[in-house]
């Protein structure tokens, strides 16, 4: 089926947001106070922004942007196209774009799966090849070709991809409560790190692992993948909680020398520490067993636990709202992570049998998130076939 290609700005206001500066002084509880919608507002599993966290005062209106229900929005960055609906009223800063399109030729859910779309994401990048920030701005955005069926067409395809996005989620949520599990075991056995209730030492986070940078690996330097090229973990391979490998980046072995210290075995805790990746929240996992050669690329970061049996704890604490206060600034902004902040992190130090008996509730646990990510990579797997079929008028 051919459908007509049309560029993004044909369809669509788009516009960038901005901020009121300083913006602590800007941020209110009072009731005419209006919606400031924050990164945090908004995360990977989620279509909708129903609700923000914080308010400005009505002051402020005319340094930022107004958007409205229906409006989708896309983050700022490397991530090219996250989206979101807004299904209610609220401002916006920079790290945001927002495009406000025609209801008579726009279904909501389409274009929610068409923008994050592979598709849209492999026609962003080869839009911003060669920039030196690869983030999303405006002129990048409005000259994108999408596939514009017609609105019933629109219509009918939506509906088809909300049911295999529907099943996506279940698996979702499902690991999500076992994360909070896991979470509510945490804070049961050792306490909340913040207040240490069980008066545990505390120390720094290098008493327990190597902390190590990745290397400047440069860019134009990249090959294609080969038996004769090792791959590269970089910020957008570090997501939350597992690695996504669709765009990888690789490295010839011959130019590998002295390079060995930034190899990452199974076990390593990875950290994004860099503002592009995190900018919808933490970015960290633990690099699985039975993986390729990987090597470590700079501002992603990696942590090497002493005793094997210790991940899980560092892991945790990582995740811990303690982290986040120590290492990350404030709601109002898009977060980084400072190697320095990093290391001088403090963590609780229970007694090693603890820890272990933590670890073993863990792995556990893992046994089981392990097999619905073996189903959530099936499903996703079949997702992505039927969105392709979908946005080239095959489904």
């Amino acid at each position: 089926m051919n459908w007509q290609q049309v560029k993004l700005e044909s369809i669509f206001e788009i516009a960038r947001g901005g901020s009121p500066r300083p913006i602590d002084d800007f941020i209110t509880d009072a009731d005419d106070g209006l919606n400031w919608i924050s990164i945090k507002d908004a995360t990977n599993s989620e279509k909708y922004i129903e609700k923000t966290k914080l308010k400005i005062k009505p002051q402020g209106l005319s340094k930022t942007r107004l958007v409205r229900p229906g409006d989708f929005l896309l983050t700022n960055s490397m991530s090219f196209g996250r989206p979101y609906i807004m299904k209610t009223t609220g401002c916006i800063h920079d790290g945001w774009l927002v495009l406000s399109g025609d209801s008579e030729k726009v279904d909501s859910d389409y274009f929610y799966h068409l923008l994050g779309s592979e598709l849209l994401k492999r026609r962003f990048s080869a839009l911003a090849a060669g920039a030196v920030v690869k983030n999303l701005n405006i002129d990048l955005v409005k000259g994108v070709e999408i596939p514009l069926p017609p609105l019933t067409e629109q219509k009918r395809i939506a509906a088809i991809l909300d049911k295999a996005y529907a099943i996506r989620r279940k698996r979702q949520q499902a690991i999500q409560l076992a994360d909070e599990f896991l979470r509510a075991v945490f804070l049961d056995m050792f306490g909340d790190p913040v207040t240490n209730p069980k008066g545990f030492k505390k120390v720094p986070i290098t008493q327990l692992a190597d902390v190590t940078t990745g290397f400047a690996f440069k860019s134009d330097e990249y090959v294609s993948d080969s038996p004769e090229a090792v791959r590269l973990c970089r910020g957008a391979n570090t997501l939350t909680g597992y690695f996504d490998w669709s765009d990888t980046a690789f490295w010839p072995k011959n130019k590998l020398q002295k390079l060995s210290g930034y190899l990452i075995k199974a076990g390593d805790i990875i950290l994004a520490m860099d503002r592009p990746w995190i900018s919808s929240g933490l970015k960290v996992c633990v690099f699985p067993e039975n993986q390729r050669e990987t090597y470590l690329v700079q501002r992603v970061t990696r942590l090497r636990p002493h005793r094997d049996f210790y991940t899980d704890y560092i892991y945790s604490c990582i995740k811990s709202q303690a982290f986040e206060k120590h290492c990350c600034p404030t709601e109002t902004t898009i977060p980084h992570i400072s190697p320095i902040e990093l290391r001088n992190f403090e963590v609780l130090l229970p007694n090693t049998e603890l820890i272990d008996k933590y670890h073993l509730v863990v792995s556990k646990i893992n046994r089981s998130v392990d097999r619905m990510l073996n189903g959530e990579c099936q499903s996703e797997k079949i997702f992505s076939a039927l969105s392709q079929k979908a946005f080239f008028g095959q489904l």
